[in-house]
């Protein structure tokens, strides 16, 4: 049961990271700041960074 679950939780992680499209979050597109720092543009263009554990193996 346990493999069951681990096997599914990587398969989630892999369609919403994959190297060539990016990741997101929330919707939104994930990028990656000159000092490395992980965000997204919210709608009035202001950067919103979140964990960096978010963009880790997506660029």
């Amino acid at each position: 049961m346990k493999k069951i679950i681990l096997l599914l939780a990587f398969a989630i992680i892999s369609v919403s990271c994959d190297g060539s499209s990016g990741c997101s979050y929330n919707g939104h597109t994930l990028q990656v700041g000159d000092k490395g720092g992980c965000y997204y543009t919210n709608s009035v263009g202001n950067k919103v960074y979140v964990d960096k554990g978010k963009c880790k193996g997506c660029y």
